[in-house]
Order: C-alpha cells, then sequence, then structure tokens
C-alpha cells in the first residue's frame, strides 16, 4: 500500500517492495516545456546533475521525457541518502565544468537515434510537439540559461519523491529551492481536420491518435498491437514488427502510438494492413477474447508492479499533476471493468483523432485520410523576389514575415508566430513557425537575397536565433549562370 509523506516539502510516496529499496526524485519538466531554440536544455541539466561518469553505475538513472525530469537510485537506504544529496546539492551548484563534455555525450546519444515526425505533424514547433526536433539550444546555452532554468523547473514546489522500501531512508533530506509547482503545458493542434495523412521519408507506416486517458484506452492500445501482430506479422506476413506504446498526460489525456517495419518489398502491404486493422476496430469488429486477455495481463502487471515498486512513479508524476494517488485495488477493478464494448467506443474515438504517417511517396486519401495541408493558408504582403535557379519558386517578404511559394503552394512563417530561426554564417536562413511550416532563405538564390537575410535578423528576436555551423562550401546552393533548373530547399539535418 501506498503512503503519502512529505520530506522538506515535497511530497513523498512510500510503498514496501519485494526487492531492492529504490528512490526516485521527478520534476514536473520536461522536452514539452522548451522552445526550438532552447531544445536540449533539460537534458543537459539532467546529464550535468548525476555523477561524472567515473562514479556512474548501474544502480544510477536518470531521464528527460515529455513532461518530466526524473533520477532514480537503486541501493542501500545509506546510498539513497547519499545519491538524492548530490542530486540536490548540484542543481544548487551546477558542475558547468563538465558542460562541453556532457554536450557532445548528447549530441553522440542524438545521433543514433530514430526521430518520430508525428508530434511535430500533430503540434507544431511547441509543447508536445518539440520531441520531434534536434537538441538545436545545445550550441549556444551557457551557465547562466542553465541556472534560470533550474530557478524556474528544479525546485522542491515542483518536485515529487518515490521510495520502494518499508521506510523513508535515515537522514534522508532535499535541500531544494523554493519556487512554484508548473503545470504542464496543454497540447496543442496544427491538423485542421482529422483523420489524417502525410507521408514520411521512409518505408515505416505509422499512426498516432489523442484519446482521454482511462482503463480501457490503455486496453485499446494493447488490444490493437494483438490484432496488428496476427495480421500483419502471423497470419500472412508482411511486417517484420509492429508495436503500440500507450503514453498518459498530465491534462488527462494519452496519447497511442502503432508502428509497423514491413518486410522487404512489402511497405504498402503493411500500411494497407494496418488502415484495415483500424477501420475494423472503428466499427467494432474486436475479439473479446483479446479484450479478455489483455484485461488479465494488465491485471497481473499491477500486482507485480506493487510488489517492486514500479507503480510509485506513475503515481508521483500523478501527484504533480494534482491527482490522486491511486489504490492497487481501484486500479484492478477500473481494469477488470473494461469490456469489449467499451473498447470499441475508444476505437471510434482514437480513429477520427488519427494521424497516419505513410511510406515515403504514398498517401492514404484512398482509406479516408486527407493530406496533412503542405503549406500555408496565406501569404505576406511585401515584395516578392523570384528564384535564380527556378522560375516557379518565389519569396515574398514584409513587415509581418516570410513567404515561400513554389507554384501555388505557400509557405509562411510571421515574425510574431516564429519559434525559431536557423542561421548559418553563409547567410542562409530557415524560419520556423509555431505551427511547424518552414521557410529557408539561401541568399544567393535571390536578387538581393542578403538583404532579405539582414531583415529577419533585424526582426527576429535573438533568444529564438540557433546559430548552425558552416557548411562546405561546395554544399551552399549557388545560381548557375545562365540557366533556369528546377531545385528544392531541403531541411536541414
Amino acid at each position: 500500500m501506498i503512503r503519502q509523506l512529505e520530506v522538506d516539502g515535497v511530497p513523498a510516496l512510500l510503498a514496501p517492495v519485494s526487492g531492492p529499496m529504490h528512490a526516485g526524485l521527478v520534476f514536473r519538466v520536461g522536452v514539452a516545456d522548451e522552445s526550438p531554440a532552447r531544445r536540449g536544455i533539460t537534458h543537459l541539466v539532467e546529464h550535468l546533475v548525476l555523477p561524472g561518469p567515473a562514479q556512474v553505475s548501474s544502480h544510477l538513472n536518470s531521464r528527460t521525457g515529455t513532461e518530466h525530469t526524473y533520477f532514480h537510485v537503486q541501493g542501500s537506504a545509506e546510498r539513497i541518502t547519499e545519491f538524492l544529496a548530490g542530486v540536490c546539492a548540484a542543481l544548487r551548484r551546477l558542475p558547468d565544468g563538465r558542460m562541453a563534455a556532457e554536450k557532445e555525450v548528447l549530441r553522440s546519444e542524438a545521433a543514433g537515434r530514430v526521430s518520430d515526425p508525428l508530434p511535430m505533424r500533430r503540434h507544431g514547433a511547441r509543447d508536445f510537439g518539440m520531441p520531434s526536433y534536434p537538441e538545436w539550444g545545445l550550441s549556444g546555452l551557457a551557465a547562466e540559461h542553465l541556472n534560470e532554468w533550474i530557478a524556474r523547473y528544479f525546485t522542491r514546489d515542483n518536485a515529487a519523491l518515490w521510495v520502494a522500501g518499508d521506510d523513508l531512508p535515515e537522514g534522508l533530506a532535499l535541500d531544494l529551492p523554493d519556487g512554484a509547482r508548473q503545470p504542464a503545458p496543454a497540447p496543442s493542434s496544427v491538423l485542421p481536420v482529422t483523420p489524417a495523412a502525410f507521408a514520411g521519408s521512409g518505408d515505416r507506416t505509422a499512426w498516432d491518435t489523442a484519446v482521454r486517458r482511462e482503463a480501457r484506452a490503455a486496453v485499446f492500445a494493447n488490444v490493437l498491437e494483438r490484432h496488428l501482430d496476427r495480421d500483419l506479422c502471423r497470419r500472412s506476413p508482411i511486417a517484420g514488427a509492429v508495436r503500440t506504446e500507450y503514453q498518459p498526460r498530465a491534462a488527462r489525456t494519452a496519447r497511442i502510438t502503432a508502428f509497423a517495419e514491413p518486410l522487404a518489398g512489402q511497405r504498402d502491404a503493411a500500411l494497407h494492413g494496418l488502415v484495415e486493422v483500424l477501420s475494423a476496430m472503428r466499427t467494432g469488429r474486436i475479439e473479446a477474447d483479446d479484450v479478455t486477455t489483455v484485461v488479465g495481463l494488465t491485471c497481473d502487471g499491477l500486482r507485480e508492479a506493487e510488489e517492486r515498486g514500479g507503480r510509485l512513479p506513475g503515481q508521483a508524476f500523478n501527484v504533480l499533476a494534482g491527482l490522486s494517488v491511486r489504490s492497487l485495488d481501484d486500479a484492478i477493478a477500473e481494469v477488470r471493468a473494461v469490456t469489449a464494448p467499451e473498447v470499441a467506443e475508444v476505437a471510434a474515438t482514437a480513429y477520427d483523432a488519427g494521424l497516419l504517417m505513410t511510406p515515403a511517396g504514398t498517401s492514404a486519401d484512398w482509406a479516408g485520410y486527407p493530406a496533412v495541408p503542405p503549406g500555408s493558408g496565406s501569404v505576406v504582403t511585401g515584395r516578392t523576389r523570384r528564384s535564380r535557379t527556378d522560375r516557379g519558386l518565389r519569396l515574398v517578404h514584409g513587415d509581418d514575415g516570410i513567404s515561400l511559394m513554389t507554384g501555388e503552394t505557400a509557405r509562411t512563417v510571421r515574425y510574431d508566430a516564429c519559434a525559431a530561426v536557423l542561421a548559418w554564417p553563409d547567410g542562409a536562413r530557415e524560419l520556423i513557425g509555431d505551427d511547424g511550416i518552414a521557410v529557408r532563405v539561401e541568399p544567393a538564390l535571390f536578387r538581393h537575397g542578403e538583404a532579405v537575410t539582414s531583415e529577419i535578423d533585424a526582426r527576429v528576436p535573438g533568444a529564438h536565433r540557433v546559430g548552425m555551423p558552416a557548411r562546405d562550401p561546395g554544399s551552399i546552393p549557388r545560381p548557375r549562370r545562365g540557366l533556369w533548373r528546377t531545385g528544392s530547399l531541403s531541411r536541414p539535418e
């Protein structure tokens, strides 16, 4: 049974466990709180707070998530007391001498990470869309930026503690600065209609949706995975792997995702297979045995998690969201009450809010998924400059912002809704709007393009500027004298 306590003003949860004692300190701050120009700041704080590489062991862990950042330790009561005291001390006096080295560690981690474009496509360049973006802020972050971030988010009023053990460790202290509870951002949306679809950059098919946070939604996510596994991987294999995830959010909503990795030559079949499963579940074609099995497995998982303290982190997150701590009996009762018709209701709601990523070069309009609009609904008023390399490419710049027009499609970023501007030493600029629309300006490709660069720099606040590394001169787009050719402007890696 989980007991609610308090340690130095920090709400604490305590529960006995059958295995090793462990504890965690969580703060209500994550990637969703960042801006594109400060992307990576929470992750960098997390790395600097942990002990140096020589002292890190398999019993220490930390993570920066979308809404939370936590530090976890397993070991004796003395080890837990020492570790948490060290976390608090590091937050009060950040070891910024390791900053350059930790930035390189984060860049190495990012190189092996697969980006998920679904959040950006649904939410834009803000709140829950931020996980799609690179950690652009790392290069410009200095100690003062990190200390300001810590003063706002890493405080006793914005923290919660969990301890898996019989008692709180003797001498446990959390010497954190005072602050204020920071509510999680409300999920935004830039999608004009749903369901909707967009083409990805590879062969993978993926889908996400937003639903109400409740037990039947979690059951639906697991039933969906069973249906996908049976139809795409077992009956007539067209996918090598499928998986779903259920991610509860503080705002009483949840994100559900589904991924299908096609076998060689089967990307279109995998897309059709995923769409067919979603459509069938939407109309109520759900195997009652699957619901029964998932309910049973979920209840078993809850009991196991209770025994080892695995429910404590989620309950600590609930405390930070202003939600009540749920007993194991209440959690199991809610799951056991879920029926197949209720799962079908979730399936219908999830389908209507769905966003589908199709393989590169494909669409899903045949299945009733209209394409996410490729551009903006408006063009700024100002001076028009034609491209030196593409007759159909026009750049419009004025007091309100920048528009890049390709044929009849326009991409517009207004200065009052500009989330960031990427700035290269050679004068190239890419403006990213709150809605995720990006406009690249290559000054060499337009007459008097340098003047446009200067105008952008004068109008976009410095806090939104992201300094980019110098490009190889051979990779900088330049006009070919006397020739018109069709060109395209690509996003930076």
